[in-house]
């Protein structure tokens, strides 16, 4: 059941009214024969204009989003308690020090896994924009292709997933660790937070209500998502997530 403040962009039926009728007139004029959201993007890119109206008519709503991640029994727990964090470089070494004195790791394995994340293989320039943020996906669609399955196949999130730990067989345990999760998280799309995105929400909304094919966007959350707005944790046997048969089971 989705709570009353909270607005599900593959679901018009939850779409506030003013946003609905704004959406229905703006998408009137739109072209014809257009299939994906990147083509209404294309061939419509002066209703960028309007995203700010858009976001205005959602704040105080929670917009549903999609994070997929691996996770260790007691690091559900704290997200179902303490939601999604922004991610440091503090919260990197915390999670495997975690992990080792909760048994799940073999403490012999600590260095090989502090040296495979982003900070030891990717230039600085490009590692800065991973941290201090939260990335979720706006809709279900982009859950539909191949990206999601390697996030919920290697434990640690993808700033981990280099160096040899991830691809040498005597790491295969480390990989396996935890529960493929599907977390569905509320956020405000109106606050600065919420800005960054890979194309403007007016367009996923009338995507949507046209039909077509390719909506959804990454946002970039940057700001912790508190517990009071994770609405469910999903693991293989949710319907949530059996609804994606290429996701990974146990």
């Amino acid at each position: 059941m989705i709570a009353p403040n909270t607005v599900d962009l593959d679901d018009p039926a939850t779409w506030p009214a003013d946003l609905s009728d704004l959406i229905a007139e703006l998408a009137f004029a739109v072209p014809g024969m257009l299939d994906t959201g990147s083509d209404l993007h294309n061939e419509a890119s002066e209703l960028a204009k309007h995203d700010d109206q858009v976001r205005e008519m959602l704040a105080g709503r929670l917009l549903r989003t999609y994070h997929a991640t691996r996770l260790l029994d007691h690091e559900i727990e704290d997200v179902r308690a303490s939601g999604l964090r922004t991610l440091t470089e503090g919260s990197l070494t915390e999670r495997v020090d975690r992990a080792i004195k909760a048994g799940s790791i073999p403490a012999h394995y600590v260095n090989a896994l502090r040296e495979s994340t982003a900070l030891a293989h990717e230039p600085p320039h490009t590692v800065r924009y991973r941290f201090g943020e939260v990335s979720v996906v706006s809709s279900r669609q982009p859950l539909a292709k191949t990206w999601p399955h390697r996030l919920l196949s290697n434990w640690g999130g993808e700033v981990r997933q280099f160096g040899p730990v991830w691809t040498d067989g005597e790491f295969e345990s480390i990989r396996r660790l935890g529960h493929p999760s599907l977390i569905i998280a509320g956020i405000d799309v109106s606050t600065q937070a919420a800005v960054g995105t890979g194309r403007e929400l007016i367009f996923d909304f009338i995507g949507i209500h046209l039909g077509l094919d390719g909506n959804g966007v990454t946002i970039h959350y940057t700001a912790d998502i508190p517990g009071e707005q994770i609405v469910d944790i999903c693991l293989p046997g949710h319907p949530e997530y059996d609804r994606h048969p290429h996701f990974p089971r146990p």
